[in-house]
């Protein structure tokens, strides 16, 4: 039988009040106690279910009052997004799994199926298509503070050759922007990666310029044991210009191919939301119009 070794380092980074950002990872354990850890670090042979299945809501979790994504501890390492229907703090409370009777209190819920899409901004290697960190040395998370959490691949073997990978994921509180900056070491002049967002599985309506912006709107089941509940998400994402390759699309996404800058940094953020906000976006026409619009303001500064 496979032993699998797992590095875990225990924290108490739990929460005494309000702040304004909200990062974590927890263990799944028996008796459902989910305790905080800082840190932990499974070796590139463990199962990927087992990864999976061992950390509450299956990876590191960030949210600021707007949103909250949470990076899957695997080989996908995908972003899911949960959204709020009023401004707080409350995955403490949800753990990413609410309840009926929380949502008829007023609490947010996930609102994302990725499926085999690119979800909301995951990274990826590309070789045609993109593709995911399938063999490395080892994997691991970490919470860096309450606003910055980490992930990183030790000798990932990307085109027969080991890349050493990090990636942040930074949220502020009065913003719903998610920064993400990648750092690679060891890739190669031709190698490629990619990121980008999901057309929505229903009624997507989008774009994407090959200036660094795109964006969707649409609906789509994030739970299909629950096909009632239906969430009409819009997502965005501006990336670096001097990372990009190629913009493109596919029948899943909108996506950039992307290279390193001369330091090795891939950079981008990502904007998100849903109608299940009080006030928030509630159609296509006013988040595209939102994104482009600040956008433009941004980049003619």
């Amino acid at each position: 039988m496979k032993k699998t070794l797992v590095l875990i380092v225990l924290t108490s980074l739990a929460l005494t009040g309000w702040c304004d950002n909200n990062a974590y990872i927890k263990l799944n354990d028996k008796n459902n106690k989910h305790p905080r850890i800082e840190s932990v670090t499974f070796p590139g042979n463990a199962d990927t279910r087992e990864m999976y299945n061992s950390i509450y809501g299956h990876g590191a979790v960030i949210e600021n009052p707007w949103v909250a994504f949470r990076v899957y501890m695997d080989n996908r390492q995908s972003l899911d997004l949960y959204v709020k229907q009023s401004p707080q703090l409350e995955l403490d409370v949800t753990g990413f799994y609410t309840t009926p009777q929380q949502l008829e209190e007023g609490y947010g819920c996930d609102v994302l199926w990725a499926g085999q899409s690119i979800g909301a901004g995951s990274f990826r290697g590309y070789q045609g298509q993109p593709v995911t960190i399938d063999t490395v040395a080892s994997r691991t998370q970490r919470v860096l503070s309450n606003s910055s959490v980490e992930v990183a691949d030790k000798d990932w073997i990307f085109n027969g050759h080991p890349i050493q990978m990090s990636q942040r994921y930074s949220m502020l509180p009065d913003s719903r922007d998610l920064t993400v900056e990648i750092q690679l070491e060891g890739y190669q002049p031709d190698d490629l990666f990619a990121t980008g967002i999901q057309k929505l599985e229903t009624d997507n309506i989008g774009f994407i310029q090959p200036d660094g912006l795109a964006a969707s709107w649409g609906s789509n089941v994030p739970d299909k044991k629950h096909p009632e509940l239906i969430e009409q998400v819009g997502l965005a994402i501006e990336v670096n210009q001097d990372n990009i390759v190629e913009a493109k699309e596919d029948d899943l996404n909108y996506l950039f191919i992307l290279k390193p800058d001369k330091d090795g940094k891939i950079t981008y953020k990502i904007i998100s939301c849903g109608d299940r906000e009080k006030d928030g976006f509630k159609d296509a026409e006013s988040w595209l119009s939102y994104i482009k619009s600040n956008y433009q303001k941004n980049n003619n500064k």
